[in-house]
Formats: structure tokens, C-alpha cells, sequence
């Protein structure tokens, strides 16, 4: 552009000038990106002799060489005083082979910002494949949605820095050449690597367990998206049916961070090392869901929920196994979270089906809503074996002498949690003996 060119020829006669008369320095400054070879290298401490009254090159005293250099602006980070420049070059030292480059492939470019915020001005736009020296990363990774990254401090090798959000950087550490690790870099797949080398589960297995509300019904280890490169087989097993997306030939980019496979309609798109969404037809519809990459051992997540049940039922056996009820029967608790329920018509059919038998097995899947909590111990289920899918629900207080169960309806739970008795809720007391 013109004004470069001013600004060139501005700083060579003034570095002429300065050279001539032994100036000394205004300023001192810490190269963010030297050269391959040869001087200024990068972190070196630098005299800043003439700043450019356009702003984008300095003029600098090189050790070594009696001509004064024109450099970037950008690619000096500029101090009052020497100290303080070789303060920062001595931690910046530990950053001097950080590099990255820029993996996005669509429009529009990736946007380098004055600060680190989604919000913040445009400075500078980076093209796919262009090599950046990394300055400085954020402390804590941010959200900018659906995305999760660090924000960089770049310097762009033609002048600029800002800070550039990392989606879209693949950063490396190169002692060497730079632009060669680069394409190294890029000639890489390690996001379709990382895809076929994860068992991915659904993204509702993260929400159970952040809730700590596991539903054994749904949460399984069969349950998953799991790529079997090996056979060119991608299957999803969902709770209650099983998809395979056989492809015909290697997977193709269809993105900066999408893929799909040749003779299927199956298509994932990366949010982050530990998210994806999978898109595909089924039943005639479009579907997409979220799928994640689980840290905790999902047979543990399950072995764990299945004893807090069992110390739950043995806890309530303790107490006494028969519960008695004038109006509503006996129940027995049996080995194996098993009951016998006898003399319970007064429920048929409103809360138990017509043709159940009285035997069947204890559930504690529910969990006390947090608005409950101060008016009920727990929840309680029983599932008739005539009614392996439903199941008669209660909320349980302590009493006296035994237990109060109060009714549910089907809108009473909601994703495992109580959310209020039941409108018209059946109260039953049983004392409880051995």
C-alpha cells in the first residue's frame, strides 16, 4: 500500500540521520517474531531508535550491525525502559517457539480483535494455512458459542497483534523453521483422528451426571456413537434401536471442522475436542444431536447408581421388612429388591394396573425435587412384573411407627426429579414391622 511505502522511506533517511550522529535510543523493545537466521532473533531486547509516525515500523539498533533496521510494529512489543523490556523478554522466553496456524477453510476469515472478547473491534483478518506467532494465551478458556477455547495474543508476520479466538488456530511448539512445521501441521487430520479414535455418548449422558440423576433405562455402555475405521462402519446405538452408516471410501472434509462419509447421509461437525454434533435422515426427518467425549468410566457411572438403589433398599429392610396399611394392603420386602403386595384394590386402577398380580420389583430411579426436600425423605417405585415399562410412584416421609406414602402423577417427575405430589394424591400409612 502507498503509506507503507512513505513510511519506509521516512524511516531509512531518518535511520541514515540517526546512524550518522550515534543517537541514542527512545525506547527499548522485546522481538515477538525474529528471524530464522541471522538477527534480531525472536525475544531478543532491541533499542527502539525512530517509531513511525504512521505507526506500523520501527526503527532499531540490531547488536552487532551499525546501520539501524526498519521492522514491523507489530512484531515488537515496545517499553520506556530497558529493564522492563528484559523483564518481559525473560518470561517471553519461554513462549519463543510458539506458533500457530490458521485451520479455518470458510468464509469468512478469522478475525484477530483488539481484546480478548467476542465484542471486541476487528484488527486484522487471518486466511486458512497463514502462520502466526503466538504471544500469550488466556488464563481460563472462554465460551464463545457453541464453541470453548482459549483466546491468543498473536503477531502476524507482515505487523499486526491482537487476540484471536483459538477454534480455529492449531497451535504447535518449532525450534526450527516455522512455515515448514506448519504445513506439517496442516497436512494433518488430527480432528478426524480424534473423532474415530473417541467412543462418543450422547450429550444427555453429561447432563445425568452433572445432575446426579442417572436413568439406568437410558444411560448404558451400549449406548454410544462408536467408528469402527477398521471396517468403515460408524454405528449409533441409541436405548432403543441401533443405526449403521456403512461408508465407501475415506471421509471428506466438508468444513473447517466437518466431515462426511461417501455413501451415507451421515454427517459430524466438531465443536471441540470433546463435542459433536451427528446429522442424519431418519424416519424421513433430518436429525442432529449432540454428542460427547465422557471422561468418567461409564460402567463405573452405572455400577455406582445401582448401589446407591441397593443401599437405599436395604436401608428402608432395616427398618422392618412388612409394611401394613388397614386399607391397603401388605407389602413385603423381599431379597433382590423384589415385593409382594397383597389387599392393594383400593388402587385399581387409578394408580395400578387391573391386572397385576401383586409381585414385582423395588426402584429408587427418582430423586427428591428441591422444593420437597424439607416434606419428604425420598421416592419410592413399585414396578408390577405385569408392568416392566410403568411403574406406581410415592413419595416417602417417616413417620411415627412407619412410612407415609403420598402419590405421583405422570407430570409429578420431571427428567428423574419430583416436581410436586400428585393433584388428587392417594396419602397412605403403613407401619412398618420385621
Amino acid at each position: 500500500m502507498p503509506h507503507r511505502s512513505v513510511a519506509a522511506g521516512f524511516l531509512v533517511l531518518c535511520g541514515l540521520a540517526l546512524a550518522s550522529c550515534g543517537a541514542r535510543p527512545v525506547g527499548w523493545g522485546v522481538v515477538l517474531w525474529g528471524e530464522a537466521a541471522g538477527s534480531p532473533r525472536t525475544g531478543a531486547v532491541v533499542g527502539i531508535l525512530q517509531e513511525s509516525a504512521i505507526g506500523e515500523a520501527s526503527l532499531i539498533a540490531v547488536p552487532g550491525e551499525r546501520k539501524p533496521r526498519e521492522y514491523p510494529l507489530g512484531r515488537i512489543r515496545i517499553f520506556k525502559r530497558k529493564a522492563e523490556a528484559s523483564a518481559f523478554a525473560a518470561s517471553y522466553a519461554a513462549k519463543a517457539d510458539d506458533w500457530a496456524v490458521v485451520v479455518k477453510e470458510d468464509s469468512p476469515p478469522l478475525p484477530v480483535r483488539e481484546a480478548p472478547a467476542p465484542d471486541a473491534k476487528v484488527i486484522y483478518k487471518l486466511q486458512y494455512g497463514q502462520l502466526v506467532k503466538v504471544v500469550s494465551r488466556s488464563a481460563e478458556k472462554a465460551d464463545v458459542k457453541p464453541y470453548s477455547d482459549y483466546w491468543y495474543e498473536l503477531a502476524t508476520e507482515d505487523g499486526f497483534t491482537g487476540w484471536c479466538f483459538g477454534h480455529f488456530l492449531k497451535t504447535f511448539t518449532e525450534a526450527g523453521d516455522p512455515a515448514a512445521a506448519a504445513q506439517r501441521v496442516l497436512s494433518q487430520d488430527d480432528v478426524l483422528a480424534r473423532i474415530m479414535g473417541t467412543t462418543w455418548r450422547p450429550g444427555w449422558f453429561q447432563d445425568m451426571m452433572d445432575r446426579e440423576a442417572i436413568d439406568l433405562t437410558m444411560f448404558r455402555e451400549d449406548v454410544g456413537f462408536f467408528p469402527d475405521p477398521q471396517n468403515r462402519v460408524m454405528r449409533l446405538a441409541l436405548p432403543l434401536s441401533t443405526i449403521e452408516f456403512r461408508y465407501t471410501a475415506d471421509p471428506q472434509k466438508a468444513g473447517a471442522a466437518s466431515y462426511t462419509f461417501p455413501g451415507t447421509d451421515l454427517r459430524i461437525d466438531v465443536l471441540d475436542q470433546d463435542r459433536i454434533t451427528i446429522s442424519y435422515h431418519y424416519k424421513d426427518q433430518r436429525k442432529t444431536d449432540l454428542y460427547v467425549s465422557v471422561k468418567d468410566d461409564v460402567a463405573q457411572v452405572v455400577a455406582n447408581e445401582q448401589k446407591r438403589r441397593s443401599d437405599l433398599f436395604d436401608a428402608l429392610v432395616k427398618k422392618g421388612a412388612v409394611l401394613t396399611s388397614s386399607a391397603y394392603g401388605r407389602i413385603r420386602l423381599l431379597p433382590g429388591m423384589r415385593f409382594a403386595w397383597e389387599g392393594f384394590g383400593k388402587l385399581v386402577p387409578a394408580l395400578i394396573g387391573p391386572d397385576a398380580k401383586g409381585g414385582g420389583s423395588v426402584d429408587f430411579s427418582l430423586h427428591v425435587g428441591k422444593d420437597l426436600v424439607s416434606d419428604y425423605d425420598g421416592a419410592i417405585t413399585f414396578v408390577f412384573d405385569e408392568y416392566p415399562k410403568a411403574g406406581v410412584s410415592f413419595l416417602t416421609k417417616s413417620a411415627s411407627g412407619g412410612l407415609r406414602f403420598t402419590s405421583l402423577a405422570r407430570d409429578s417427575v420431571q427428567d428423574l426429579f419430583v416436581t410436586h405430589p400428585g393433584l388428587s394424591a392417594v396419602v397412605i400409612f403403613f407401619r412398618q414391622s420385621s
